[in-house]
C-alpha cells in the first residue's frame, strides 16, 4: 500500500526521565522524540513534578503518589478526551497498568494498539519482595498486564530474551511480536575530546583504572555478586577502582559489605547521577561494567557506553549477551556468578592489549543502535499493523495530513485544541 510518511500517533509512557529516571523512560523520551521528527505525536506520562521537554507535547495526566489504580484511569480519560477530539492512526504503549484503559478506549475507536514490552513488571515484583501480600501483589500485577496485552494488535520487544518472555508466560503469537533493539544518543555520547579533564573535574586519581556501573540498587541489577567479586580484583589489580552510580534499597547494604570486606578505598558509591551528567561519568570510565542476574531487556546503559567510546564487560544476561555475543563475545563474562565475574574482570584488566578501541566501540553502535534506526524500524511495524487493520476491517486508509513527511497541510495540527 501506498503510505503518507507522517501518522498522528498517541503513546503512553510510564515516566519522563527529567522527573523520574530509569531505563523505560529513557528509551521512551528517545523514540517519542525521533518519531515526533517525522509525525504528530502527543505523548501522555505520570510524573511527580511538569516534564522537562523540548519540541514535543508531552502531558502529565496524574502525580505518581496517586493510587495505581486511579492513575490507569486518569489516562483512560485522557486518552478519551484526545480520541474523541481529533483522528488518531495508531496508539503506542510502553506500560502495562496505564494501557488498559488506553487500550480500551482505541478498540472502542477501532484504532489499532501497538505495544513496547520493557519486561514482566510482575516478575520484577515478584524478585523485590516477600510475603503474602507481596505475592498478592504479584499476581494483581501480572492480571493487569494479561488485560493490557489482551487488547495489542501488536507487540515491539527490545530483545529476543523478552520475545521469549512475551510469548511462553504471556501466550503472546510470535506473529505479533517484532524484535527492535533500542538505542544511544550518539550526539550526546560520544569520546571525550580532553578525557584528562573530565577525569580531574570527577577527582580520579592519577594512574587509576576506574571501573563504573549505573544500576537501580535492587537484588537482580547484581551489584552484591559484583561486590563479592571486586575482593578478589582488589587483591589481584592494585590500581582499579569501583565506581557505584544509582540510588535505591540496597544503598544500606552495599555500605555495609564494602566496609565488612575492606573495600573503602576500592569501591566508591556515587549516589544518583543526574541526567546532565551522565555523559561526563561514560566518558571519565575506563571500563564500564554491568553485573545483571535478570530481566535485563536491553542493556541501554551498554549502547550508551560504547557511544562514548567505554568498553563494557557484562553478565551473559538478556539484551547485553545479544550486544556483545555479535560483538566482542570475549566481553561476556562467563556466567553472572562472582566467581565469573571475577575471573573475567581480573583477566581483562590484566591484558588491556585485549580491550577493543574507543572507535571500535563508537562505531558498532553507529552501526546498529542509533535512535534514528530504531524510529524507522517502528515506523515499518506502524505501517504494517495500519494496513492490516485496514484489510481486517475492511476500511480503507484514511492518510494523514500534514507537511512532515510531505502531504498536504490540513487546517489545525493534531491535538491543537489539548495543549
Amino acid at each position: 500500500m501506498l503510505h503518507c510518511n507522517s501518522l498522528r500517533i498517541l503513546c503512553t509512557g510510564m515516566g519522563w526521565p527529567s522527573a523520574q529516571p530509569g531505563g523505560l523512560n529513557t528509551y521512551f523520551k528517545h523514540i517519542c522524540e525521533s518519531l515526533a521528527a517525522r509525525h504528530e505525536l502527543e505523548a501522555l506520562v505520570c510524573s511527580a513534578k511538569k516534564p522537562v521537554v523540548q519540541d514535543i507535547r508531552v502531558t502529565n495526566v496524574a502525580a505518581t503518589d496517586m493510587k495505581l489504580s486511579k492513575r490507569r484511569d486518569a489516562f483512560r480519560k485522557h486518552a478519551a478526551e484526545l480520541m474523541n477530539g481529533q483522528d488518531i492512526d495508531i496508539v503506542y504503549s510502553h506500560f502495562a497498568p496505564y494501557s488498559i484503559g488506553v487500550a480500551m478506549e482505541a478498540k472502542a475507536r477501532n484504532i489499532p494498539v501497538v505495544m513496547t514490552f520493557h519486561g514482566p513488571w510482575s516478575e520484577e515484583i515478584r524478585l523485590e519482595g516477600k510475603g503474602l501480600k507481596h505475592r498478592i501483589k504479584t499476581i494483581i500485577a501480572k492480571s493487569w498486564e494479561m488485560k493490557a496485552y489482551r487488547l495489542a494488535d501488536a507487540f515491539i520487544v527490545l530483545s529476543e530474551t523478552f520475545r521469549d518472555i512475551l510469548h511462553h508466560q504471556y501466550g503472546v503469537s510470535l506473529s505479533k511480536i517484532h524484535i527492535i533493539p533500542g538505542g544511544a544518543d550518539v550526539a550526546r555520547f560520544k569520546p571525550a575530546a580532553d578525557r584528562t579533564a573530565i577525569r580531574r573535574k570527577l577527582q580520579l586519581e592519577e594512574g587509576t583504572t576506574a571501573v563504573l556501573t549505573l544500576r537501580r540498587l535492587v537484588n537482580r541489577m547484581g551489584l552484591l555478586q559484583l561486590l563479592e567479586a571486586w575482593k578478589e580484583v582488589a587483591r589481584t589489580v592494585p590500581d582499579a577502582v569501583l565506581f557505584i552510580g544509582g540510588k535505591g534499597p540496597l544503598h544500606g547494604e552495599l555500605e555495609s559489605r564494602i566496609a565488612e570486606y575492606g573495600l573503602q578505598s576500592r569501591v566508591r558509591l556515587l549516589g544518583y547521577i543526574p541526567d546532565h551528567e551522565l555523559a561526563d561519568y561514560y566518558q571519565a570510565a575506563d571500563l564500564f561494567v554491568v553485573p545483571s542476574q535478570a530481566l535485563e531487556g536491553f542493556g541501554l546503559i551498554t549502547v550508551e557506553a560504547m557511544a562514548a567510546g567505554v568498553p563494557v564487560m557484562a553478565t551473559p544476561i538478556g539484551g547485553n549477551r545479544e550486544i556483545l555475543q555479535k560483538y566482542r563475545p570475549d566481553m561476556l563474562f562467563a556466567g553472572k556468578s562472582s566467581e565469573a565475574m571475577a575471573s573475567g574482570l581480573i583477566r581483562l584488566l590484566q591484558h588491556r592489549e585485549m580491550w577493543p578501541t574507543a572507535e571500535q566501540c563508537r562505531s558498532h553502535v553507529l552501526e546498529n543502535y542509533t535512535w534514528d534506526r530504531v524510529s524507522k524500524q517502528v515506523d515499518s511495524v506502524f505501517n504494517h499493523v495500519i494496513d492490516q487493520h485496514m484489510i481486517a476491517y475492511g476500511g480503507i486508509r484514511q492518510e494523514t495530513a500534514g507537511k512532515k513527511g510531505g502531504c498536504e497541510q490540513d487546517e489545525g495540527s493534531l491535538f491543537g485544541s489539548y495543549r
